[in-house]
């Protein structure tokens, strides 16, 4: 059976801390960033699309959208990334599954890592994304902030400077968290890894390879 990372109160409490100061000093609403929202093919909705500047993985026709709510620091989200993500490569290449990484940071360390990823895009993003899960034991034990600006960008393959300037930049981090905050009240997202297929939460409880199968079911029915 799968275990799945509750949300801690000191994460909420700290990112909404942080989302405090930086409502002071952006004009960034939540009202703006909801109206950049972009549905795939697959039938709109907040479950089935991605935001304008959001990387994701596929073709915007396929009929299917699949979206991890991830931490980077989660054990779980590298096994799925480890074990479950590859299942999904075949689908990606038919042009049959879109695949969207989003964050859902559950400590500090996590958002300082989505804050370094959210400036790359493309191939840049996802080659970042998988070096930082499989090296998830060297750094997500957190350090000074210099240890963690040297260890992060070293995976993301920035430089020190770039990694630091996108950790601090503030539209940066009022993206990051009004999209937590959203998917904590519209969708309910409460811990990580959470996956939604087309707006519809799953929850595989066998293994990873449940993942497969339900994606096999619903491309049979297309």
């Amino acid at each position: 059976m799968l275990n799945f990372v509750a949300r801690s109160g000191f994460a909420l409490a700290a990112l909404v801390t942080v989302a405090a100061a930086s409502q002071a000093q952006d004009a960034t609403t939540p009202e703006a960033e909801a109206a950049s929202y972009v549905p795939l093919a697959s039938d709109g909705g907040l479950g089935t699309g991605v935001y304008e500047n959001e990387t994701y993985e596929g073709s915007p026709d396929a009929p299917i959208v699949l979206i991890e709510y991830a931490s980077l620091t989660c054990p779980h989200c590298a096994a799925f990334h480890r074990e479950g993500y590859p299942l999904l490569k075949p689908f990606i290449e038919a042009g049959q599954l879109a695949y969207v990484h989003r964050d859902f940071p559950l400590d500090g360390v996590a958002y300082r890592a989505a804050l370094a990823a959210r400036c790359l895009q493309g191939e840049a993003y996802f080659a970042a994304i998988e070096a930082l899960y499989e090296n998830q034991r060297d750094w997500r034990g957190g350090g000074s902030e210099d240890e963690l600006a040297v260890e992060i960008s070293s995976l993301t393959g920035q430089s020190v400077e770039e990694y630091k300037a996108c950790v601090g930049d503030q539209t940066n981090q009022q993206t990051i968290i009004e999209r937590y905050n959203t998917a904590v009240e519209d969708l309910g997202v409460d811990g990580t890894p959470r996956i939604f297929i087309n707006g519809d939460p799953f929850t595989p409880r066998g293994g990873w390879t449940e993942i497969e199968a339900e994606i096999e079911r619903r491309v049979s029915r297309l």
